[in-house]
């Protein structure tokens, strides 16, 4: 994902923050090294990091800053995310310091003095400058240097981030960081703003009314430190990037072209990828944001255009290796092809080049070949007077929806009223149209009839679906325009398009694409009609395409039962572990690790739960994956037990497959509520289920705010735990890193009624 939004800003409109969550993905993508190149001759960070402790070392000696104590060592098992190689993770107190503490009396008269509601939020624009004499104020300030960055670390402020032009004095609720050694600032207040910062402050700020960033939990911060020349190029992308999305926010009258704009730059990205891991991490981080992206028909049909460009590149469906390979279907094409010509029934093809290196658009799977149209098709063409055809279907141009291979209208010749030679087609033949501004429209037909003279009909010699899918995808589309280019009239002819290059796959993968693109255009189009349901149909489509893209050359990707399964294989011994805790924890780990494996939570009196966990436990049954018994216990009520079955290995090692590194945390997870009652895991379930809804609703709630959520908008039986019990379990799970971001599955709520 080097090259993801190079050239193009998300620019978007009509959806709620959207442009926000657009800031937030570039700043992600930044502190990931995801935004701009890595350039293998820049001095690796690690050098960087010995000149800043040589720095710091010479100030010491020269008594400008005190002497730190030692900061803990950086494992790889505890980093956040995986860096370029040439990256480094350090701690902020290795890398800065946060400024000195000045009485008030030693403070001039004319000195800047900063406060928090001077900076906007989130944009860091400065909105005002005013001196000491002009604020009246009361206590210490921190003092600052020209070049330090200013960090608000009381929330909600958090976002509140700036670098001074000049030296000055601050709140004690911002802190100035000064950079040791040569460093960019404004690399290093982008960071500061991304959400990766952003959940680590969020999860270790203390205090309940004004909630803050302990001194301490600031040193210890892991930074994404990039080499210094990088710093440069990430900070000139984050400028142009977030100026073009400034743009947005003055132009709305643009927003809906602004849009299309940023799926596609965002959608074109995933075709870079450098390999299956790529892909798969841009899927997700994509997914992340699908609510946000995916609001309009315009970036719906873009998504569309993207699953067809994945489908013809290998990227929707694994490889079998026990299918014939391509090259095998074209030598017995070709000797189909040999046969027609003796028998007549087509004409005998010009011998077509050989595909030269450079030609190949991209690297194929090693099952798939590339060749020429002509080799998998015969383009015909036979003009008939429509007057002799009178009620046979006609077919133009204007009858098909650009993109798509849809029919829009059923008319007649005689309906049509065509005077003009027109070309027979039959079914099973492909009419496409060669005229501009036609040339995305193609038709698989399953009727005889004629159609327009600017149109060809097609035989297909491999699968017709995919050949259709592959002339709608951008890989034809872009020769069909390189060809346009060449020629005085706007009209494509046999010969350039007999010479087009083509991906193809084997006979049956081309049939499993045909299936997924077409259950995958399904959701699409559901996604159109039902906009006023925009976020459950997002998430089933996300999810779908995420599990393509996590398969990547797998046998088989986990489904919702191997995690659950997952889960009882480590919880079911435990006399507290029974069904309500079961659909709590499998809740937890699908919001917190994005796994996207149901999307239809409710607001339940011990919810939040999916009633597909019904279906999910007697699939498991089925598969001998565990099973389930109830006893009644002496209050009257019922408890459901788990019992682990001989198949459980099966779902443990696809999970672990799928999680890669990621099974780390979810087994973390699972460790915090080992042994833990019943409640507790009800208590995190729905808080964290009550600030993801209300992140995802553009909310950025204090604890007041979610305990009363908690307590009056979901079930009366939440009442029984109290304030200050859930204010602690808030703690807790900052403690703990259990801080939801706003893009899990948002919960729904309908009559409450008794689980378990």
């Amino acid at each position: 994902m080097t090259a993801l939004l190079t050239g193009n800003l998300p620019l978007l409109a009509g959806a709620p923050n959207g442009i926000k969550k657009l800031r937030e993905l570039i700043l992600e993508l930044a502190v990931r090294g995801k935004l701009v190149p890595q350039d293998p001759s820049d001095e690796p960070a690690s050098e960087l990091l010995k000149r800043i402790a040589e720095e710091k070392a010479r100030l010491v000696a020269e008594g400008k800053i005190k002497k730190q104590k030692p900061l803990a060592d950086i494992s790889g098992d505890g980093v956040p995310f995986e860096l370029p190689v040439t990256w480094e993770w350090a701690r902020l107190g290795e890398i800065t310091n946060f400024g000195i503490t000045v009485k008030k009396e030693e403070i001039p008269e004319d000195a800047w003095v900063l406060d928090l509601e001077d900076i906007e939020k989130d944009t860091s624009k400065l909105l005002q400058k005013a001196r000491f004499k002009e604020r009246n104020s009361l206590s210490d300030k921190n003092f600052f240097n020209k070049g330090d960055v200013l960090y608000g670390k009381l929330r909600p402020y958090l976002n509140k981030v700036l670098v001074a032009d000049e030296d000055g004095f601050c709140t004690t609720e911002i802190l100035p960081f000064r950079c040791y050694g040569p460093f960019l600032a404004n690399y290093f207040m982008g960071a500061l703003k991304s959400p990766y910062f952003l959940r680590y402050v969020n999860a270790r700020s203390y205090g309940m009314k004004m909630p803050r960033l302990g001194t301490e939990d600031g040193r210890q911060a892991l930074f994404p430190l990039p080499p210094l020349a990088e710093q440069y190029r990430i900070v000139a992308k984050v400028d142009e990037l977030m100026a073009l999305c400034d743009r947005l926010d003055a132009r709305q009258a643009d927003a809906d072209s602004a849009h299309v704009q940023l799926v596609q730059a965002l959608l074109d990205s995933l075709t870079q990828a450098r390999n299956a891991e790529d892909f798969a991490q841009s899927w997700q981080r994509l997914a992340e944001h699908f609510h946000t992206l995916f609001t309009t028909e315009p970036s719906i049909d873009a998504l569309k255009q993207i699953l067809l460009q994945l489908a013809v590149m290998g990227k929707l469906v694994p490889q079998d290796p026990s299918d014939e390979p391509a090259s095998e279907l074209l030598r017995r094409i070709a000797k189909e092809k040999a046969l027609l010509v003796a028998e007549g029934k087509i004409k005998k093809q010009k011998v077509l080049s050989e595909i030269e290196k450079d030609e190949a658009l991209f690297e194929l799977p090693s099952s798939w070949i590339w060749t020429r149209f002509g080799n998998v098709c015969a383009i015909k063409g036979e003009l008939v007077r429509p007057e002799d055809f009178p009620s046979l279907r006609q077919v133009a141009p204007d009858c098909i929806e650009k993109g798509t291979g849809r029919l829009t209208d059923n008319r007649t010749v005689k309906d049509s009223g065509v005077k003009g030679p027109n070309s027979r087609f039959f079914a099973g033949q492909i009419v496409y149209s060669k005229i501009r501004p036609s040339l995305s429209k193609a038709v698989l037909v399953d009727f005889d009839g004629l159609c327009s003279a600017d149109m060809y009909p097609i035989d297909a010699f491999i699968n017709s679906e995919f050949l259709l899918k592959e002339i709608l995808s951008a890989v034809f589309l872009e020769q069909v325009r390189v060809a346009e280019n060449r020629i005085k009239m706007p009209k494509l002819n046999q010969e350039s398009m007999a010479n087009f290059v083509l991906p193809i796959p084997p006979l049956a993968e081309q049939r499993r694409i045909v299936a997924k693109v077409d259950q995958l255009m399904a959701l699409c189009d559901q996604l159109k009609a039902r906009l006023g349901e925009v976020r459950q149909v997002h998430g089933s489509l996300a999810n779908a395409l995420i599990g393509q893209a996590l398969n990547g050359e797998k046998e088989s990707g986990a489904e919702v039962v191997d995690f659950s399964a997952y889960l009882i294989s480590k919880l079911a011994p435990q006399r507290t572990f029974g069904r309500v805790a079961h659909m709590k924890l499998l809740f937890l780990a699908d919001s917190h690790l994005g796994l996207g494996l149901m999307d239809g939570y409710r607001r339940h009196a011990a919810g939040p739960l999916d009633t597909t966990i019904y279906r999910v436990e007697e699939r498991a049954a089925k598969e001998g994956l565990y099973s389930t018994s109830i006893e009644v216990l002496k209050s009257g009520q019922e408890k459901v037990s788990y019992h682990i079955g001989d198949n459980v290995n099966r779902s443990v090692g696809v999970t672990a497959a799928a999680l890669g590194v990621a099974r780390k945390e979810l087994d973390r997870l699972i460790a915090l509520f080992e042994g833990r009652k019943t409640d507790d895991l009800e208590a995190v379930a729905t808080l964290y289920a009550v600030w993801n809804d209300a992140l995802a609703g553009g909310l950025r709630p204090n604890d007041e705010w979610l305990i009363n959520e908690f307590r009056s908008n979901w079930h009366e039986a939440k009442e029984r735990f109290t304030p200050d019990i859930l204010g602690k379990w808030l703690g807790w799970m900052r403690d703990h890193g259990l801080v939801p971001t706003g893009n899990s599955a948002v919960t729904k709520s309908q009559a409450a009624f008794l689980f378990n």
